[in-house]
């Protein structure tokens, strides 16, 4: 066989100081705007769901009841007309 040229390799002798610690500070939602529309969906399709339904809704931290109406585009409508976007609901239950 033929001896081919061996590729050019520099050589570091520099030492490298970019391996810096980072730190996020967002909060992690384990549930996706699907999957609250997906609970809210088989909240208004039960046999239960006549016209109102009183759900607990986790926003943050804070447990909050209200009668729910429907779900337009991307917000949960509720009995007195208050819009709760899908983005700020972590669960929801009845």
């Amino acid at each position: 066989m033929n001896k081919k040229p061996e590729m050019y390799q520099n050589r570091v002798v520099k030492e490298f100081h970019n391996n810096k610690e980072i730190y996020t500070s967002y909060e992690t939602n384990n549930t996706s705007t699907q999957d609250i529309r997906n609970k809210i969906y088989d909240i208004i399709n039960s046999n239960t769901f006549i016209y109102t339904t009183k759900v607990n809704i986790i926003i943050g931290n804070d447990i909050i009841t209200r009668k729910i109406i429907g779900i337009k585009g991307d917000n949960l409508i509720t009995i007195d007309n208050e819009y709760i976007p899908l983005s700020k609901i972590k669960d929801i239950y009845k």
